[in-house]
């Protein structure tokens, strides 16, 4: 029997955070659509391309409201089996609120495993597309995005670069100058190609000038960079820690520490996305407390609007953390674990309180 009653409030938390999910995720949708309508006549991007990148980021979206969502779907579920009375019955004939907890959790691991293969292994791919092909549109083929790096197209020179470090920095830079009757005139090639003193500037520059009958090659320590760049086709080549995958944000973290580059910001993506699995649960626990405890009076629309505000709260506190963790060099693992340790310690308030009642 215990069994029986333990599948029955797992599958209601189920269904009804799956109806959650469906209703705030067409929500997600048309806000982000309606976001992108000023682009729209930009380049090449039309509303068939913005509903297109749209779609594509929608996974990614779904995934960081996902604790939200959780908190969301958990807290209608137990109101529904509260509103009919079932939770009482099952109380009243020996079903604590233990088991509760336990049969609640038992559908967030599901919820929560089916949610994070989505988040690591999907959606950070399909995001980094869908901001590559919107910036390619809006660009109107002037950027080329390969397995190889990023092509640019500047009047007459075709630019490469290997890797788009930040808007400030990028690597491996070839760069092939033609004249006005297509013709190579020159080809340079600097190891980094930095924005310094409101300009750009080269470093470890191989010069290459072609003439009628010879080649001349020139090295330079460090050049000016002579061709005006505008910074914002650099979005095309620039990777969003939201959009990488974990392996992808430990190598990047790495490698700007090793080069003496800001890495805060990828640390703390990282660190908040290995503890958001747990953030969810959390999040989950605390629906117990407010639909049998403190709010056990209050209606379904009561609720979801606390179980809102509670989310709110939570990606305030995560934004206002990540920022302390850039700006004042506060270590990531703390900041991301700080929200987990505190909604995890008003759980437990909440749910001890409900126990000795």
């Amino acid at each position: 029997m215990i069994k029986v009653l333990e599948r029955y409030i797992a599958k209601t938390t189920i269904i009804s955070t799956m109806l959650v999910a469906l209703i705030i995720t067409s929500i997600l949708f048309l806000i982000t659509l309606l976001g992108e309508l000023k682009n729209i006549g930009e380049g090449d991007y039309s509303i068939a391309q913005a509903f297109f990148y749209v779609l594509m980021r929608l996974p990614n979206e779904f995934y960081h409201f996902s604790p939200m969502l959780l908190l969301l779907g958990s807290i209608v579920g137990l109101s529904i089996l509260s509103s009919h009375r079932e939770l009482a019955v099952m109380r009243a004939a020996g079903f604590s609120i233990r088991r509760i907890v336990y049969s609640v959790l038992l559908a967030a691991l599901a919820l929560v495993l089916a949610i994070s293969i989505v988040g690591e292994w999907i959606a950070p791919s399909l995001s980094y597309k869908a901001e590559m092909h919107k910036e390619s549109a809006k660009n109107g083929g002037q950027v080329v995005v390969t397995g190889a790096g990023v092509w640019f197209h500047v009047d007459n020179n075709f630019i490469h670069v290997q890797q788009v470090v930040g808007r400030q920095l990028l690597e491996g830079v070839t760069r092939y100058q033609f004249n006005d009757k297509h013709q190579l005139q020159a080809a340079y090639f600097a190891k980094k190609l930095s924005y310094r003193d409101n300009q750009w500037r080269m470093s470890d520059v191989v010069k290459t000038s072609f003439y009628p009958e010879r080649t001349k090659s020139q090295l330079f320590t460090e050049a000016a960079w002579d061709l005006k760049f505008n910074s914002n086709l650099l979005n095309v080549g620039l990777v969003e820690p939201s959009d990488m995958s974990l392996p992808k944000l430990v190598k990047f973290a790495r490698y700007l520490h090793q080069n003496g580059l800001q890495s805060s910001e990828y640390q703390y993506e990282f660190w908040q996305r290995i503890f958001q699995p747990f953030i969810s649960l959390v999040m989950i626990f605390l629906a117990i407390p407010f639909v049998l405890g403190a709010f056990s009076t209050s209606t379904l629309g009561w609720r979801i609007v606390i179980g809102i505000l509670v989310g709110f709260v939570f990606f305030i506190s995560n934004a206002f953390l990540g920022q302390l963790c850039i700006v004042f060099q506060v270590p990531a693992v703390l900041a991301a674990f700080l929200p987990l340790a505190a909604f995890l310690v008003f759980g437990l308030f909440l749910f001890n309180r409900l126990v000795k009642r």
